[in-house]
C-alpha cells in the first residue's frame, strides 16, 4: 500500500470488495500513462482540508513536539523487490523502511522532536494481497484493532504530528484507535501522509472533527510513493510554510 493506499502506494476506495478490485485493475490500466509522466493515479484533489489555522501559534519545542505515525512496509529486504514492496517503502543506507516512516524521519531530524510509532498489536500481514483484504475487512466491520502500546506521557507535549498512509481513501482503522484512545485536547496537531495518487481524500476533516477539542492544523502535507526521492526537500519546505 502506500504502505497500502493499497500499501503506503495504491489506493483503496469505497466499494463492495469485488467493485472496488474491478474499478482499481481498470482505473491502473486506463491511467498507466498519466501514473509514468508523475500525475497522481486516481483522484488526486482533496476533498476537505479542515477548518483549523494553516499555522502553528508557536515555534516548534523539540522537547514539547511528539511525532507519530503508522507504517507498514511491505518488505525489509532491499534485493528482488516486487512492485508492491517498492511501492510501499523507501530504502535508506541500504535499510528499507516504509514511506511514511520516512517522511516521519525527516520531520524528526529537522525538529529534533521525539517519535512514537504506531503499531497493531496483531502482527500485520506483509503479503501484498493479505494485507490489502484485512484493511477493507476492517474498514467495512469500522473495527479498532487494537494496539500494541500507549504513549505513556502524551500530556508533556504542545504538538503532535500524526503522519499515515492512504488506505481505500480513508485512515487505516489503526489510527482511528490511536486517535479516540488518546486525549489530545489543547494541543496542536500537524498531519502527513502518503498516497498512490488520493493525496489526503478527507482525512483532514475527519481527524479535525475527531480532535475537536484540539487545533488540527490546515495545512497537512502529503507526498506521493513516486515523489518520495523529492521527500527531504518538500518536508523541509512544508515545515518552514508551517510558520
Amino acid at each position: 500500500m502506500n504502505e497500502i493506499e493499497t500499501t503506503e502506494g495504491t489506493e483503496f476506495n469505497n466499494m463492495t470488495s469485488t467493485t472496488r478490485r474491478t474499478f482499481l485493475s481498470l482505473a491502473g490500466a486506463a491511467l498507466a500513462g498519466a501514473g509514468a509522466a508523475g500525475c497522481s493515479m486516481i483522484g488526486g484533489d482533496d476533498k476537505s482540508t479542515g477548518s483549523g489555522p494553516a499555522k502553528i501559534d508557536r515555534p516548534l519545542n523539540k522537547s514539547r513536539t511528539l511525532v507519530t505515525y503508522f507504517s507498514v512496509p511491505e518488505t525489509d529486504d532491499p534485493n528482488n523487490m516486487t512492485d508492491d514492496e517498492e511501492n510501499s517503502t523507501h530504502i535508506v543506507d541500504g535499510k528499507v523502511i516504509g514511506n511514511t516512516q520516512y517522511v516521519a524521519q525527516i520531520i524528526e531530524k529537522r525538529t529534533g522532536a521525539e517519535v512514537f510509532r504506531i503499531e497493531t498489536a496483531e502482527e500485520l500481514p506483509l503479503d501484498h494481497g493479505t494485507l490489502e483484504d484485512l484493511a477493507l475487512e476492517q474498514q467495512e466491520a469500522n473495527e479498532r484493532p487494537k494496539l500494541k502500546a500507549s504513549i505513556p506521557n502524551l500530556e508533556e507535549y504542545d504538538t503532535v504530528f500524526i503522519g499515515y498512509p492512504i488506505w481505500w481513501y480513508d485512515l487505516p482503522m489503526p489510527v482511528y484507535t490511536f486517535l479516540e484512545q488518546n486525549d489530545f485536547s489543547g494541543k496542536n496537531i500537524i498531519l502527513f501522509s502518503t498516497h498512490g495518487g488520493n493525496r489526503l481524500g478527507e482525512t483532514v476533516g475527519v481527524i479535525t472533527e475527531k480532535l475537536s477539542d484540539s487545533t488540527v492544523i490546515s495545512n497537512a502535507f502529503t507526498i506521493s510513493r513516486d515523489d518520495m526521492d523529492n521527500a527531504e526537500a518538500e518536508v523541509g519546505d512544508w515545515l518552514d510554510s508551517l510558520g
